[in-house]
C-alpha cells in the first residue's frame, strides 16, 4: 500500500531497540526545534510515536509501519498541529540518533530515502472534517496531566474527583444537556479539586473537623485551582466551574460570593456532585454516609445552598439507579 522511494532497511534489531530506549529524548530534540507555540503536549506524543514506529520499521526491514503511522497522523490532527514541520523535525532528531549508534545498519541513503517519503505523505492536504475542531486528544491528555498531579498529591482527593466526572456526566445527561455540554462538565467535575495540590496535606487529611484558621486555608483551594486551570490554554474554559463549584444559591458561598444565576451553571452541577460524592465517600473524619441520608441534605438545602434543579436531577439520578440494581438482581 506505501510505496517507498528509497530502499527498505535492513531489519536491524539492536538499531531498532537503541532508538526505542531513546524515544522521550528524541521527541524533546524535536520539540526543541518547534516554534514555541507548537511545543504541546499532543505534539510531544505524535514525536515519540513517530520514534516508536521508526524503531518497529528498522526491526522489521520494512517502512510500511512507519509510513502508515505518517499518513493516518496528518489525516487525524489536520487542523489542529503543523504535522509537516513536526514530522520534519521528527525525522531530523531520529536521523541525529540514527548517527550516533556505532555502525548502524541504516545507511545515509535509507534515510534519504524515508525523509522523501515522510515528508510527501505530510505535504498531502487534508480535509478537516469540522470546522471548529477541538483538540480532543490533546485536551485529553492535559486533563491527564492535571489528574496524575492531584494523585501524586492525594490519592483520596483524587479518588474523589473521579467520582465526581462520573456524577456530572449523569446529572447533564439527565438534565439534556448536549453531548458537548455533557463532556464539558465531566471534564470539570474532574478536575475540579486540582487547587488542592498546594492544600497542606496536613489539613486536607486532618481526622477531625477543621478549625476556623484551617478553613480558611482550605478554602484556597478553589481559587488556587481556577489560577492552575486559567494558565493553561487547553483547559482555560474549564475555569468557571474549578473556580466556583463552592458558591452557594445564596450567596454565602466563596470566593467569590455569587448567587443564584450569577453562579456559572457548570459550577452549579459541579456543585451538587462534589457535596453528593463528598457525603457517601470516604473521609478522614467520619464515614461514609448513606445515600438516602445524602439526598436528604441535598434537599435540604434546595434553594439556599443548591441549584434546586440540580438537586432535583441528583435525586432522580440515584434514585432511578438504585431501582435499576435492584430490578436487575437476580432473585
Amino acid at each position: 500500500m506505501y510505496q517507498t522511494i528509497g530502499s527498505a532497511p535492513f531489519p536491524d534489531v539492536q538499531l531498532g531497540v537503541a532508538l526505542n530506549a531513546r524515544i522521550h529524548d528524541v521527541a524533546a530534540s524535536a520539540l526543541d526545534a518547534m516554534a514555541p507555540r507548537h511545543r504541546t503536549v499532543a505534539a510531544e506524543i505524535v514525536a515519540m510515536r513517530f520514534v516508536e514506529r521508526f524503531s518497529a520499521s528498522v526491526s522489521a526491514g520494512d517502512w510500511a509501519p512507519l509510513l502508515k503511522f505518517v499518513d493516518d497522523a496528518c489525516g487525524r490532527y489536520a487542523g489542529i498541529l503543523p504535522m509537516a514541520d513536526l514530522i520534519a523535525v521528527a525525522v531530523d532528531a531520529t536521523g541525529d540518533l540514527v548517527g550516533s549508534v556505532p555502525n548502524p545498519g541504516l545507511t545515509a541513503a535509507d534515510l534519504d530515502g524515508v525523509r522523501r517519503d515522510v515528508e510527501r505523505l505530510s505535504a498531502l492536504p487534508r480535509l478537516v472534517r469540522v470546522v471548529h475542531r477541538e483538540a480532543i486528544d490533546e485536551v485529553d491528555v492535559a486533563l491527564d496531566d492535571l489528574i496524575t498531579r492531584l494523585d501524586l498529591s492525594d490519592e483520596l482527593t483524587a479518588e474523589h474527583s473521579r467520582a465526581v466526572a462520573a456524577w456530572c456526566a449523569r446529572l447533564a445527561e439527565r438534565m439534556s444537556l448536549s453531548k458537548q455540554d455533557t463532556i464539558e462538565i465531566a471534564r470539570s467535575g474532574l478536575i475540579h479539586d486540582i487547587g488542592k495540590i498546594s492544600t497542606p496535606l496536613e489539613i486536607l487529611n486532618a481526622p477531625r473537623r477543621l478549625t476556623p484558621d484551617e478553613f480558611v486555608v482550605m478554602q484556597r483551594h478553589a481559587a488556587d485551582g481556577g489560577d492552575v486551570v486559567n494558565a493553561l490554554p487547553l483547559v482555560a474554559h474549564l475555569l468557571p466551574a474549578v473556580r466556583n463549584h463552592h458558591e452557594r444559591i445564596d450567596g454565602s458561598g466563596y470566593p467569590d460570593g455569587l448567587a443564584g444565576t450569577r453562579i456559572p451553571s457548570s459550577a452549579r452541577i459541579v456543585c451538587v456532585a462534589d457535596a453528593f460524592n463528598a457525603m457517601i465517600g470516604r473521609r478522614p473524619y467520619r464515614a461514609p454516609l448513606a445515600p438516602s441520608i445524602a439526598l436528604e441534605r441535598l434537599v435540604a438545602g434546595r434553594g439556599t445552598q443548591f441549584d434546586p434543579i440540580v438537586v432535583d436531577a441528583m435525586v432522580d439520578v440515584v434514585t432511578t439507579t438504585h431501582l435499576q440494581r435492584i430490578e436487575q438482581t437476580p432473585t
